[in-house]
């Protein structure tokens, strides 16, 4: 009980995103969205222990990870390690350059997805899909939406 309290505080006095596996039935569902296929370049943000950059991975499409949790980022590089096609980045998610990202995945917090609605649009070339789990961009209509039990998985176009 002391460390699910330690995570709630944490999450909400630094308003991020508190690591939640992805599972297969979301991973699908993203795979699905992404259509994404060699020349693509697929950057999950909040990339955790890095499952879901594994399936593209497998696909040989071009894949940058960025974990802010020095743990989950070791964990990722340990279980992709053997990809020429995968980059980790250990490191905020705002200070990196989105611009060549063709397909970005992120199931962040409210106030974090708010915060990256912005950068998406100041930096993703026309075309680029976005993926959001859970929480969805003010004033843009998703493309398409599923559900995983309760939270729902959108695509937006740019």
């Amino acid at each position: 009980m002391g460390f699910l309290s330690f995570c709630l505080y944490y999450m909400s006095k630094n308003k991020l995103a508190i690591f939640f596996p992805s599972f297969s039935g979301m991973i699908r569902i993203i795979e699905g969205f992404a259509n994404a296929k060699k020349g693509d370049i697929v950057y999950d943000i909040g990339s955790g222990d890095g499952r879901i950059l594994e399936i593209f991975a497998r696909k040989k499409v071009k894949c940058v990870g960025v974990e802010h949790n020095i743990l989950l980022n070791k964990i990722a590089r340990r279980k992709l390690k053997g990809y020429k096609n995968v980059k980790i980045v250990q490191g905020d998610i705002f200070d990196q350059d989105l611009s060549e990202a063709t397909v970005i995945i992120a199931y962040l917090s409210r106030y974090v997805t708010k915060k990256l609605q912005k950068k998406v649009r100041n930096e993703c070339e026309k075309g680029a899909r976005v993926i959001l789990v859970s929480y969805k961009f003010d004033d843009w209509k998703p493309v398409k939406m599923k559900r995983w039990f309760w939270l729902p998985i959108r695509l937006y176009v740019v």
